[in-house]
């Protein structure tokens, strides 16, 4: 058997800055608003509720993408850990859930599924942050930096919110 400590999620998600996103409506602790249209071509999510945690991301239509090579109908990896120590930091893993891919010939997906993965103290209650082509929605109890607290309506802020341009 081969080792799989080397098979870790490699990538993290990266989301716009709220404060520049149009058109927000929100309401306290979850907002929802459009962004630039610069990278409209991605689904993405990531979901942690304390110790569970999820993360994918999906790009589509990579078809002409001529320096990664997606002909292929279905073809990834899938690492799955399950009560393990077997990782660079020696921590328990309860369950850990991994794979990357390409699927329906042009789409290339990454996912990580976790619970208690490692062992330790949340870093968030609950935060949720999806985009779904140019629309984002996210969540987060309490508040932070990438759910602030605000309430608005179709880009009109009553409260809280980013600061104003000027």
């Amino acid at each position: 058997m081969g080792d799989t400590t080397q098979l870790e999620p490699n990538f993290e998600i990266e989301w716009d800055d709220p404060d520049n996103m149009q058109l927000r409506t929100a309401c306290c602790c979850c907002f929802c608003a459009c962004d630039d249209c610069e990278e409209f071509i991605k689904v993405q999510a990531e979901v942690i509720c304390l110790w569970l945690e999820l993360r994918e991301a999906c790009q589509c239509c990579q078809c002409t993408n001529e320096d990664d090579n997606h002909h292929a109908c279905c073809d990834g990896d899938t690492t799955m850990k399950c009560i393990s120590l077997r990782n660079k930091e020696g921590d328990l893993q309860c369950v850990n859930l991994m794979e990357n891919g390409y699927f329906c010939c042009c789409s290339k997906v990454i996912m990580s599924y976790g619970c208690c993965d490692p062992c330790g103290a949340p870093e968030s209650c609950v935060k949720g942050q999806t985009q779904l082509f140019c629309v984002h929605q996210r969540c987060a109890l309490p508040t932070d930096d990438d759910v602030p607290f605000e309430i608005a309506c179709c880009g009109f802020t009553c409260a809280g919110g980013p600061a104003p341009r000027e």
